[in-house]
Parts: structure tokens; sequence; C-alpha cells
């Protein structure tokens, strides 16, 4: 919740900001600006905590509209509507035995009539199901995003325009899937490494989430009001793209003296990324 406060009051300062600027420009034909953008990344996640690790970084890509306002000569507001495609790739830094004291395991159930994982504390048929631990995961997230933010350029300065850009952009989880490495647990241990493909772990990813978005660019005029826009920023996440505590991953951590005690996994993951864009305003 005090995540969600600051977010909206972040957002209500910048639209009442730039309601402020527009009362001192007069609404003109071309202070409206409209365009397509792709934004291809490189995405990683940062996870806090011991449990979890980070274990590298993914390529994505996304795109969509961009709108823009000119509050002034050298400033803009910008917004707009996008799909994003974000994700990484995190280790679970299980316990070598499974019985060794102030261990931890991390572990869900697999059923196999739907191929796909079921809530941790939830019933489940032995027949058509089993215990797998996880080792490590790499997600694939889909989200809608609503960017908000300022543009400040400079003159013309040859045959471009150049700009730096700060905001925050506002996501909005549309689906999630991963793809796990995992063992099964058995009575005599862990078994061989597995791969599970395109396990839909939507529930267990955070319905919104924003970043700090920073950049620079340029624009160059091909002819009239048109331009071509390229530019390259870094997303710096703030609020976690996980539930706090998960609903399919179960925790087992023994104590001191080997003792298990089953919980809900906890789990905190920022989300991060450098963005190329590459677009046309019209």
């Amino acid at each position: 919740m005090k995540n969600m406060k600051k977010i909206l009051t972040i957002t209500a300062m910048v639209l009442v900001t730039g309601f402020v600027f527009a009362q001192d420009v007069p609404n003109e034909p071309g202070n409206f600006r409209f365009g397509l953008k792709i934004t291809p990344s490189i995405n990683w996640l940062k996870p806090d905590g011991n449990i979890i690790s980070a274990n590298g970084a993914s390529m994505k890509f996304g795109g969509g509209l961009i709108i823009e306002y000119r509050l002034a000569k050298v400033v803009s507001f910008q917004t707009g509507l996008q799909i994003d495609m974000s994700g990484g790739k995190v280790i679970y830094n299980n316990g070598v035995n499974l019985s060794t004291p102030n261990s931890n395991s991390v572990s869900y159930v697999y059923n196999t009539l739907d191929d796909n994982i079921q809530k941790y504390n939830a019933p489940h048929d032995s027949a058509s199901s089993a215990r797998y631990q996880l080792n490590s995961r790499s997600y694939n997230i889909n989200y809608i995003t609503i960017p908000l933010s300022f543009k400040l350029k400079t003159k013309e300065i040859g045959s471009l325009t150049y700009f730096g850009q700060f905001g925050v952009n506002n996501s909005f989880r549309w689906k999630a899937t991963a793809k796990d490495e995992v063992q099964k647990i058995t009575a005599s241990g862990l078994g061989i490494s597995e791969t599970k493909s395109k396990v839909d772990v939507t529930s267990d990813v955070s319905l919104y989430t924003a970043s700090l978005n920073i950049g620079l660019g340029a624009e160059m005029n091909l002819s009239g009001s048109t331009s071509l826009t390229f530019g390259i920023s870094y997303l710096s996440g703030f609020i976690n793209v996980v539930k706090n505590n998960s609903d399919y991953l179960e925790r087992k951590a023994n104590d001191a003296n080997g003792h298990p005690l089953f919980t809900a996994m906890p789990q905190q993951i920022k989300s991060n990324a450098i963005v190329l864009t590459v677009g046309v305003l019209f």
C-alpha cells in the first residue's frame, strides 16, 4: 500500500505540473504529437535475500503508441500505451542435503494432467502429481504499460534535436510464464535434472509494478512535423514483481536440529532493464 501511495502521488504531481505548464502555452496545432515505437531491451531481475539470486539477463521486445504534448519550446509531457515483454533469470539456493540443519529447499507440486503447478497448500493426487525441487527459473512476463515522463529537448543542432527524459513506467501484468529447472523429490532423495517449460505463473506475479525511467536520445526531422526518434533508457523497478509470499512455491527450512518447517516461499524481486527505443513521431 505504501508503494501504491507513492506511485499515485508521483502520477498526480506529473499530471498537475503538466496542467500548470499547459496554461502558459496556447493550444496551437502541433502541440500534440503521436507516434509509434519499438523497444528491444535487455532485462534482468534483482532479488532480495539469501534464498533467491540473480542468474543472468534476457533479451526482450516491446512497442506501442507515443502521445506527446508540448508544454514549452524545450519541454514536453509524454505518455502512451505499450506492450512490454519483461523478465529475467533467478536461481534458488537450495541445500545440498534436504535434511541438513539450517538448510532451505524451494519446491512445488506439478500436476501431469494439466501440465501445471498447484498451490502449495492444496491437496493433490499422488497418482497424477509429484513434488519437485525448484533450482532455477526464467521468467517471461507480458505487461501493458502506461509511461508518464517529461522530455527536455535542446534546440536543433545540425539535423538533430537531443533530449533527456525521466519519469515512471506504470505496468499492469497481462500474462506470465516460466521455464524451470527442477529435480523430482522422492523418498530416496532427488532425481535427475528436468526442464518444465511454459509453466503458467500469472497468478504468482504482481498485478501492478512500476519502474523509474531515465533516458537520453535524439530526434531527426524527416519532413514537416514527422521525425525519427531514437534513444536509450534505464528502467529501475521499485515495486516487487512477484507476490510477497508465493501461492505456489513452498519453502522447507530446517532448524538447528534438522526439524523441517514448511511455509509459503517469501520473495522480493525487482525488475531492471536497458531499453533501446526507435520510433516515428508525426
